[in-house]
């Protein structure tokens, strides 16, 4: 099976149809996504929809989370905090409990989704350091899995009796007797010094992961942000990739 996973699209619609738009030719047999698909970008609404369409199986990030909550918690930075409110407010109430009713893991055949970690606390951990990778994989009962939230294309590693081992995501074939966590980047905010849009392609049979960046235009979604009045900030990060 060719399954194509990917997330933190965080409403930037012109970046998500880029991505569905690549994967057309690949025939991928299935498309799944690891949350955070609202929040920072213009457009949540029609971004919910693209994978409801589509029937794309999506588990809950943080973003999607807090939107749904009646007030944003505290502690988050104030850009994201503007968007989040902002979010909310232009979210109807079907969408709104379509996030709700997310899940916070998808178990597939072999391998699983989830949006930060596998671990249960803290629940919105980042994956990036060999102390939180040891945490996930007490955690993770597969043996490939698949998070984002970093919004770094990351490829996490694990043998027996051996630390886990950490590194930015090549194509690449996957490693016999280890355990493995592929952090598949972001859609629509990536911080990796890239701007493109990150999607992640697994082939169960042939046991391979590759990483695609797709082109998308930036300015579009840009602009579309500085249109509805959402933070400078929030655009002038997607040309930098930050």
């Amino acid at each position: 099976m060719r399954i194509a996973v990917f997330g933190d699209i965080h409403g930037n619609l012109h970046a998500l149809d880029a991505v569905l738009q690549a994967l057309v030719p690949m025939r991928v047999d299935r498309c799944l996504c690891t949350g955070d698909i609202v929040g920072y970008g213009a457009n949540p609404r029609a971004c919910i929809e693209r994978l409801r369409e589509r029937a794309i199986v999506a588990v809950r990030g943080n973003h999607d989370e807090y939107v749904t909550q009646p007030a944003t918690p505290p502690g988050i930075q104030e850009d994201a905090r503007t968007a989040i409110d902002w979010t909310r407010a232009r979210l109807d109430a079907e969408h709104l409990e379509w996030l709700r009713t997310l899940p916070m893991l998808y178990q597939g055949e072999g391998f699983s989704v989830v949006h930060s970690s596998h671990a249960p606390v803290p629940r919105w951990s980042y994956v990036i350091s060999e102390r939180a990778a040891v945490a996930n994989f007490l955690f993770q009962e597969t043996c490939l899995g698949f998070n984002g939230h970093s919004h770094l294309p990351l490829h996490v590693s694990h043998q027996q009796r051996q630390r886990p081992h950490l590194s930015m995501l090549r194509n690449m074939f996957m490693p016999r007797k280890q355990r493995l966590l592929i952090a598949v980047g972001s859609v629509g905010q990536p911080r990796d010094g890239d701007p493109r849009a990150a999607c992640v392609i697994c082939d169960t049979v042939e046991k391979s992961v590759r990483l695609l960046r797709i082109a998308y235009p930036v300015e579009a979604a840009q602009e579309s942000i500085c249109r509805a009045g959402l933070p400078q900030e929030l655009a002038r990060r997607l040309a930098v990739g930050r």
